[in-house]
């Protein structure tokens, strides 16, 4: 179960723009020593390789990044995601509006405390009318992690 407190969200144009902001997100809460959950409605392994190679600290400690799955999710194996999950766990949620959506209607069930990052498509969200920024505490860019202040939300 997550609560307001424990949601992110990102916004993304292609999965290039995706890979730089998740990967040193990811690289920072696995040495924190959280597991990182991923559901991804693509296959993103290839571009997270080649943005990992143009860091040196990434490059360097790339065995970080092999306990990530970075294949794109499927529906009839997501049991298994679960199966080692623990509280302050982190689950990124990576894909088109009505992908995440379907996903955080399976993790609302789920009795594990943790961390959600949802990564929208930014296309996607402009033509979401329920989408509310207000549902999230933090939004996570290409700059880090940044609390969202509410008392600027009309």
């Amino acid at each position: 179960m997550y609560s307001q407190e424990d949601m992110i969200c990102s916004f993304c144009v292609n999965d290039y723009h995706l890979a730089v902001m998740i990967v040193p997100y990811i690289y920072r809460v696995i040495n924190e020593g959280k597991k990182v959950i991923t559901f991804f409605d693509k296959d993103l392994e290839e571009i997270i390789n080649k943005v990992i190679i143009t860091n040196k600290e990434f490059w360097e400690n790339q065995k970080v990044f092999n306990e990530v799955d970075w294949k794109k999710t499927r529906f009839d194996k997501l049991s298994k995601k679960f199966e080692n999950a623990q509280d302050e766990d982190v689950v990124i949620v990576a894909g088109k509006d009505d992908f995440i959506d379907r996903i955080n209607r399976l993790l609302v069930n789920f009795h594990t405390n943790f961390t959600l990052v949802n990564c929208f498509d930014v296309s996607d969200i402009a033509k979401n009318e329920n989408f509310k920024i207000s549902d999230y505490s933090k939004i996570l860019n290409t700059k880090g992690l940044e609390k969202i202040e509410k008392e600027n939300f009309v």
